[in-house]
């Protein structure tokens, strides 16, 4: 199998460790991705509340990208994904906006890309029974919440591969992992993105509510699907923290992590040292290996 990737400007800076984790489970599967060159920012969270033309014309781009390679679009951000595939429909639904867009690009798209997320393709297109013959160390005693975030399954005009209240492809392929995938009521609730910027109490608090459910269930950690997800609950989780005093210790995975831990896949290979709640106990359960090296780590907000 064979697609185009766009891993946006986070994989290739501060969530390398997705990036590393995507790469090394797809070389496993026999994915070849072929990251498209000369590729731009897709707008991010910020470009459609200051420019509605601009936050459809900057993913158009990356399509037109790919549409020359004749592959289907592989994302594994939430944000990416929804902009790519948002852009796609509204220019395939209007002649007019195409034209636009056309006006102000230096390569040319008809409109024939296709846009899918990561975890569609694994769970859809590679499938669940691929996965399973990949498995080399199945995680029996791991309890993992599944956290989707807001956008990977909305709206349902772009994002159809999943319900969008109470999705099951992440538990499915968790659970087909050996992992004992634990009922979430937060799943798709916001983690506050990028309102973190402007208004740190109230990101924080939806931030911490998802943490603090997820140890209630009893989970031992987090399976994400998006780079901004993880930085809220991984990222700034020492700091809520001290601000709540409260305790959380709970180690937020990518996906790709996780399924590269079932796989045999070397923890280093999957950037695991790179996470900044030590995933130190969720190796040595999966693997037997007692230390991850963990980086030494300024905490988000301070040092």
């Amino acid at each position: 199998m064979k697609y185009s990737y766009y891993p946006g400007c986070t994989l290739h800076a501060s969530t390398k460790e997705y990036d590393m984790s995507t790469r090394a489970v797809c070389e496993k599967l026999g994915i070849e991705l072929v990251e498209l060159e000369d590729w731009n920012c897709c707008g991010a969270l910020g470009a459609f509340s200051y420019n509605y033309f601009l936050s459809v014309a900057l993913p158009a781009r990356n399509l037109a990208l790919a549409e020359r390679k004749n592959l289907k679009l592989a994302a594994p951000c939430n944000a990416c994904f929804h902009n790519l595939a948002k852009a796609n429909k509204l220019i395939k639904d209007s002649e007019d906006l195409k034209k636009r867009v056309n006006d102000v690009m230096d390569i040319p798209y008809n409109g024939t890309a296709e846009v899918r997320h990561l975890l569609d393709i694994i769970v859809n297109e590679v499938g669940l029974e691929t996965v399973a013959k990949s498995i080399t160390r199945p995680l029996k005693g791991l309890r993992v919440v599944p956290y989707y975030g807001c956008l990977i399954v909305r709206p349902t005009e772009i994002a159809r591969f999943d319900d969008q209240e109470n999705p099951q492809s992440l538990d499915n392929l968790l659970k087909t992992l050996g992992a004992e995938v634990l009922p979430f009521p937060m799943k798709v609730k916001c983690c506050g993105a990028s309102l973190v910027v402007n208004d740190e109490e109230l990101a924080f608090q939806l931030t911490k509510r998802i943490l603090e459910t997820a140890k209630d269930v009893g989970a031992n950690c987090v399976a994400v699907t998006c780079p901004l997800c993880h930085t809220n609950l991984d990222a700034y989780q020492s700091k809520i923290e001290s601000k709540y005093n409260v305790t959380l210790g709970l180690p937020v995975l990518y996906f790709t992590q996780i399924m590269g831990l079932a796989m045999g896949i070397e923890p280093k290979k999957l950037g695991l040292e790179k996470n900044m709640v030590p995933t130190d106990k969720i190796v040595e359960s999966v693997t037997g290996v007692k230390k991850v090296p963990q980086l030494v780590k300024m905490k988000a907000g301070g040092k």
